[in-house]
């Protein structure tokens, strides 16, 4: 694994939000009914948590995005930089509505999330943005939320030779209800160069079940450089890398909250594969430590430092399991 030289720049691009936590004993089933423990609001976003943890683990991280002028929206910036995330990208809606959700936990890491889009964090345009944006990065990261700056700047990117990480945390469907097209989708698959999503991100682009054919169907289709990765939750993840499937196994440990788990995740690749320009293997490795540590705190992003994650995958090797390989052919 080689040392950082110079500290990294990353550029991430996606969902800013609040969230409000509904802390209760059991998720309810239809048309019943659950009592709520605990209530609270905290700052969130797929593309934030991603943030605040590449940050953590030792990254210079900038926000872009669009939140609005509301409560919700000067809450959330604050908190960005009180994590020292720099905020100067970040577009501020005049009478906009910040993106929020409620995010139901149950114990064991159960958990579901409802959404509030607002009129902010899809309405960004690559106007809004300073041409400059890219300028000393890393790595740009996106998750499609305001699809046509983050087109913009995935292909701004790949003219500088600057990888671009995808990460689809949502189907297509559900994508599509957010104002974000199929062919938008496949249009930031010719440009990334990783691209990340869950079992059924691959199942709903390719109508297979398996997720080990669904990457290598989409292969067929988009040339990426770096390869794609699915997410399993606790089966861990896959990644094929040219004709190879590295697999890494989830750490056996028993769950608090595994909201934000996966940003953590993403977080833990991006640093230590292009940051650190590590191997596909040790990344894999140490994003599922990121993810871990995660899952063993409440909220929806992380506390775990650089030299935490480390001492965590040294102390229980036992549980972070080691990963293997095998050959995809043609």
């Amino acid at each position: 694994m080689s040392e950082l030289l110079g500290k990294p720049k990353v550029l991430c691009l996606g969902t800013v939000a609040m969230d409000i936590v509904l802390e209760t004993q059991m998720l309810p089933q239809n048309d019943g009914f659950a009592l709520i423990e605990s209530e609270r609001l905290v700052p969130g976003g797929s593309s934030a948590n991603v943030s605040v943890a590449l940050t953590l683990m030792g990254a210079e991280v900038y926000q872009t995005g669009q939140i609005g002028d509301d409560n919700l929206g000067h809450v959330f910036q604050q908190d960005l930089e009180l994590n020292r995330v720099h905020t100067e990208f970040l577009s501020v809606k005049k009478g906009g509505t910040t993106l929020h959700t409620y995010i139901i936990t149950a114990p064991m890491g159960q958990h579901c999330i409802f959404a509030n889009l607002g009129d902010s964090v899809n309405s960004l345009h690559p106007e809004d943005l300073p041409e400059h944006i890219l300028d000393g990065m890393t790595c740009f990261y996106t998750d499609m939320f305001s699809p046509r700056a983050s087109l913009w700047l995935a292909k701004k990117a790949r003219q500088k030779g600057i990888p671009v990480v995808y990460n689809m945390q949502c189907v297509p469907s559900f994508m599509a209800a957010c104002g974000v097209s199929r062919a938008e989708i496949e249009d930031m698959l010719s440009q990334c160069t990783l691209f990340i999503s869950g079992r059924d991100g691959y199942r709903e682009m390719t109508g297979l079940e398996d997720p080990i054919f669904a990457m290598k169907e989409l292969r067929k289709s988009f040339r990426i450089e770096d390869g794609l990765i699915c997410t399993a939750g606790a089966e861990g993840a896959y990644w094929l890398k040219g004709e190879e499937i590295i697999t890494q196994k989830s750490c056996a440990i028993e769950p608090v909250d595994t909201t934000g788990a996966g940003d953590c995740f993403t977080a833990g690749i991006i640093f230590d594969f292009y940051c650190r320009q590590g191997f596909p293997e040790q990344a894999l490795l140490f994003a599922t430590g990121a993810a871990a540590l995660k899952c063993l705190t409440k909220g929806p992003r992380s506390t775990a430092n650089l030299a935490m994650i480390q001492d965590f995958i040294e102390k229980n090797n036992g549980i972070c399991h080691p990963d293997f390989h095998f050959s995809l052919g043609r």
